[in-house]
């Protein structure tokens, strides 16, 4: 019964004595190529539902600075400027969203691909993008006007090249990030890094993630290092460089003054004059404490009593109170730190949280905005279904989602983190593979930086790990390392190369040096080419095995 797994090629070369024709490494398998065609069917029905796209007061700050001149830094520029060329070039942002769809289903068709590498059955590994996209909470997601989109997508190729290096370091190839995956990896790695700041935490997950577990990850740490590199240089001297102002904003401060906040509720007579003066410049104390909330931040920050300029004026001296409050009453503001990063850690519901935006909001948002309302394209912010009845039924699965009973499923990304570290940790032990368990580090780096700093309870803050962990369930169904299917030795390292096994579908039966005829993982691998001088082998493995052919 074929399982998607790519037939064992290299076997077959070794026992006729040929080489496998340069066309059977280029073909791509059914279970990529259909990957891509129902992920992409599923993700048109959700473009058809809510076209041109769904719009957060995000979206309209992402207009408003590309179409009025007045860039900044308060958002990813990188992301304004995808909202600006998809205005300019074809007059609305349909087209970006609908880029944003095929983005999606190509990177999960790369997934699926690496995760055929490490054995999993290709069509079980398809179902799982099928079903991730088909779930309103990512559907819809796929076609906001937001910059945690494209974090995501990259997310998601990122998982198919670890993938990938995970594979090859199975099968005793080296370097585990030829030149292809390497700059895929620094390529997707700077892409997360300048579309939301918490990027940089993930790749540096990842990098120590790769230093321990895929070792030798020289490569890997170089292309962390390279991406961080390039973030860092764009943001401080390129856009300025471009005219790219700072924005000066407050939000790196709000989880601070919601500490002062919960802090002041608790214990108003611990702050001394001088405090509560600063913090009187900024709101009434009635506000400060009536506010607190150990789950948003929101609730203080964007009220109208709170000024938010004159906190950003007196930004220093609050952070001054804050430390003064941290020193006076630490656990009030641990506490207040672990509540807030709920969404986090928590699979259960906890606080307000925020999902998805939504059509009727949208008014709503645009009165709130009268900047975005100056802009020329105001007028394309708005929500014109292409299909009644696909928007009938899509509105209806939305309903469904958002009933109170399946948050803890369907909306917390908690859950799916501690899914995926369970599915990932019983995939490594039934292989006996440690190295498996850097497919983790993706979502352990987003919950780590969520869990560090938060303000809201957000669900697209734990979108990634949501998408991943439904990704990787199909790791479950990986087979158990046996003496008949162990890794291959690594000729020239190990002393010996392993006979070949059985021609069955694990690739794990190849030997290395066999496997560099086709590529690393099977048909889907790209172009055959022989071994090089210079690849772990060397020219004693190729002629090992001709000699055997």
């Amino acid at each position: 019964m074929n399982d998607g797994t790519p037939p064992n090629v290299a076997g077959t070369a070794v026992a006729t004595g040929r080489r496998p024709s340069p066309a059977a490494g280029l073909r791509v398998p059914g279970p990529v190529l259909v990957t891509y065609a129902l992920t992409q069917l599923v993700l048109l029905f959700w473009w058809a539902v809510h076209h041109p796209g769904l719009f957060s007061p995000d979206s309209l700050v992402y207009i408003t600075q590309s179409t009025t001149g007045t860039w900044n830094t308060h958002h990813p520029v990188t992301y304004t400027g995808l909202v600006w060329l998809s205005l300019q070039v074809f007059g609305g942002l349909g087209a970006l969203t609908f880029l944003q769809t095929v983005a999606m289903a190509v990177g999960l068709a790369y997934a699926v691909g690496g995760l055929r590498r490490l054995g999993v059955p290709g069509w079980l590994a398809a179902g799982a993008a099928v079903v991730v996209v088909a779930l309103p909470p990512v559907g819809g997601f796929v076609i906001a006007v937001w910059k945690d989109v494209p974090f995501v997508i990259c997310h998601v190729f990122l998982l198919g090249t670890l993938a990938r290096a995970v594979a090859r370091r199975r099968d005793g190839l080296r370097p585990v990030l030829p030149a292809g995956l390497l700059v895929a990896a620094a390529v997707e790695m700077t892409l997360i890094c300048l579309f939301r700041q918490n990027g940089f935490i993930v790749v540096g997950i990842v990098a120590v993630a790769g230093v321990l577990l895929l070792r030798p990850a020289g490569r890997l740490l170089l292309a962390a290092v390279a991406a961080v590199t390039a973030a860092l240089l764009t943001n401080w001297a390129l856009l300025p460089a471009l005219g790219v102002r700072d924005s000066e904003s407050i939000v790196a401060y709000e989880a601070m003054f919601a500490d002062i906040s919960v802090a002041y509720a608790a214990n108003p007579a611990a702050f001394p004059t001088e405090h509560t003066e600063v913090m009187a410049r900024v709101a009434p104390l009635s506000h400060w404490r009536d506010s607190a909330d150990c789950y948003h931040a929101d609730t203080l920050t964007y009220a109208r009593p709170f000024d938010r300029r004159a906190a950003s004026v007196h930004g220093d001296a609050l952070v001054d109170v804050w430390v003064a409050a941290l020193r006076r009453a630490p656990g009030t503001i641990v506490d207040a730190r672990i509540c807030r990063s709920s969404i986090g850690w928590n699979p259960l519901p906890a606080g307000t949280i925020s999902r998805n935006p939504s059509a009727w909001g949208l008014p709503i948002f645009i009165e709130r905005d009268p900047a975005f309302q100056q802009s020329p394209f105001s007028h394309t912010v708005r929500t014109r279904p292409l299909s009644e009845r696909a928007h009938r039924i899509g509105m209806e699965l939305t309903r469904l989602a958002n009933e109170p009973g399946v948050e803890w499923l369907l909306w917390r990304g908690a859950t799916w983190t501690y899914v995926a570290y369970a599915v990932i940790g019983f995939a490594a032990w039934r292989r006996r593979e440690p190295a498996l368990l850097a497919l983790a580090a993706l979502s352990a780096g987003n919950q780590i930086s969520v869990m560090i700093v938060n303000n809201v309870q957000a669900a697209r803050y734990m979108a990634a790990p949501y998408v991943l962990g439904v990704l990787l369930l199909p790791l479950l169904a990986v087979r158990r390392n046996t003496p008949a299917t162990a890794p291959a030795q690594r000729s020239g390292v190990d002393g010996a190369a392993s006979p070949v096994g059985s021609t069955g579908t694990d690739k794990a039966t190849v030997p290395a040096a066999e496997q560099a005829l086709v590529g690393p993982g099977g048909d889907d691998a790209g172009p055959a080419l022989p071994l090089q001088r210079g690849d772990h082998d060397g020219p004693t493995a190729q002629a090992r095995v001709d000699e055997r052919g």
